[in-house]
């Protein structure tokens, strides 16, 4: 079946290519194919190469350009808010091909905690035998079978081509994460979003939005999608009330459920948390019931990743009681808070990279730690040198010790990043430098004793080290388990490494 521009969206010009029959939408006049339409965006880095590339895809063989301002060629019609409109076209265009019964979209939102949170939804609603993928900074794809994703949200038209392609696999549920970039560029347009959570808010991102009220209001565009059923909202969070007014103000009246660690006027609130080596325990009061909850995850914020999660899939008609019994089986998002246990050490590796990020992870493990806590990390180049002596700083105040080491240097020297991680300080037995990121993992499985927490912060799921422009292929994950192999083959083995 074939469909035309003027069936998707309907314009009063006097021209023939809108009424013929095309091949789908592109945003890249570098891979555009004969008979599809190009989406000529204004280019933030480049804008006044928004014309030579509309011109290219014309060459190309493209049927014709939308774009956001006149660009005085041919077969060129402007639409101002085609970025917002771009999603529900693709949509559109795909199912005129063959249509698909779209899965059920559940989408988390905040600074902190959306990648863990729609992991553990997709993670939840695998375990009760439903079918659902999960897209993000972790990667995208149906559990478990994941690919590496470019952004953390995509563009629309790849969203949508991603949705469809999941709902071809018979994909019933899809549980993804929405940046606040993503929200304002319009990416989630032409998304039927049934469930939205909100996790939190911190600092970040101000070069993009400036202000903190702008970020939380960019946030707070997921509750205004009008196919919404329910809005899951952290209570404890200071923006809690501008997604809460978000969601009030919604045409679709949608459902407001609020969690809290503290606020016992929350619809599901938390008491008797008991933290150890093998994760944590709480009690969950709702208003029918009260469950004791048993986590594998380790860390405070988990509680409330868990808390989001396990409301918004029990809003999908899934009972509490049976999601609750699954949690013990529950892992989490690669490089998130992950967990390697080696006799009666953890070593944990995670994505934080900035001083707060930092500051939250050893705060929550030194709940666990029954010994020693360690952080492992290092800063990237090209980067922010300012937060350098934060990252250190907040690695001293919370943990017992310190190893300094590489992160991704790009094409910054080393030498310079690890005097601006030391400024000011001497190192001590507390603080360590070992400028090879494998030496430095290998040192602490060394001399990591029995009740320790290791941390490895920093690189999280990434796999690759840039140094000097080039990514080298480095897993922290593999690096650790690779140290502990050769220590147990080995174990009076002395490590290369073992130096200040």
């Amino acid at each position: 079946m074939s469909i035309t521009l003027q069936e998707i969206y309907p314009v009063e010009i006097q021209a023939s290519w809108v009424n013929q029959p095309f091949e789908g939408f592109c945003l890249d006049s570098r891979y555009i194919r004969s008979g599809q339409i190009f989406i000529a965006l204004n280019s933030y880095s480049q804008p006044e190469k928004t014309l030579d590339f509309a011109q290219a895809a014309l060459e190309k063989g493209a049927l014709g350009v939308i774009s956001e301002q006149a660009l005085n060629i041919e077969n060129n019609i402007v639409c101002s808010d085609v970025r917002h409109l771009m999603g529900a076209w693709q949509k559109q265009y795909l199912e005129s091909k063959k249509p698909v019964e779209t899965a059920r979209i559940l989408a988390v939102t905040g600074t902190n905690g959306k990648t863990t949170i729609a992991r553990l939804m997709a993670e939840l609603l695998t375990l009760q035998h439903k079918r659902c993928a999960v897209m993000g900074t972790a990667g995208n794809g149906i559990l478990p079978h994941l690919v590496a994703s470019s952004h953390t949200t995509l563009d629309a038209l790849s969203l949508q081509n991603e949705l469809y392609h999941y709902a071809e696999q018979e994909a019933q549920f899809v549980a993804l994460e929405a940046s606040s970039h993503g929200l304002v560029q319009g990416r989630l347009s032409g998304s039927n979003i049934e469930v939205a959570v909100y996790s939190n808010l911190s600092r970040d991102h101000l070069d993009f939005h400036g202000t903190l009220d702008v970020y939380a209001a960019a946030k707070a565009q997921l509750f205004q999608f009008q196919t919404l059923k329910t809005a899951v909202i952290n209570l404890d969070d200071a923006y809690a009330s501008v997604m809460q007014e978000a969601a009030k103000n919604n045409p679709s009246q949608p459902r407001i459920l609020t969690y809290s660690m503290k606020d016992h006027t929350a619809d599901f609130y938390v008491s008797e948390i008991s933290f150890s080596l093998d994760g944590a325990e709480f009690t969950l009061h709702t208003a029918d019931d009260v469950y004791r909850v048993k986590s594998p995850l380790l860390g405070h914020f988990n509680i409330e990743n868990l808390v989001a999660s396990l409301i918004a899939v029990a809003t999908l008609g899934e009972p509490l009681q049976d999601l609750i019994e699954q949690c013990s089986l529950l892992e989490g998002a690669p490089g998130r808070m992950q967990v390697i246990r080696d006799d009666e050490r953890i070593f944990v590796v995670d994505y934080a990279h900035t001083p707060d990020a930092l500051i939250q992870v050893l705060g929550s493990l030194k709940r666990h730690v029954n010994h020693q806590l360690w952080a492992i990390f290092g800063c990237g180049g090209d980067r922010d040198c300012g937060k350098r002596i934060l990252m250190t700083q907040a690695a001293i105040n919370g943990a017992d010790l310190v190893v300094l080491t590489s992160d991704n240097p790009r094409t910054e020297d080393p030498t310079q990043i690890f005097a601006d991680m030391k400024q000011g300080l001497t190192l001590s037995e507390v603080l360590k430098e070992i400028d090879d990121r494998r030496e430095a993992i290998k040192y602490a499985v060394k001399h990591a004793q029995a009740g320790d927490i290791v941390v490895i912060a920093g690189k999280g799921h990434e796999n690759y080290q840039e140094v000097n422009g080039v990514r080298h292929w480095f897993d922290d994950v593999v690096e650790v388990k690779s140290a502990i192999q050769a220590q147990h083959a080995q174990p009076n083995a002395y490590l290369a490494g073992d130096h200040h």
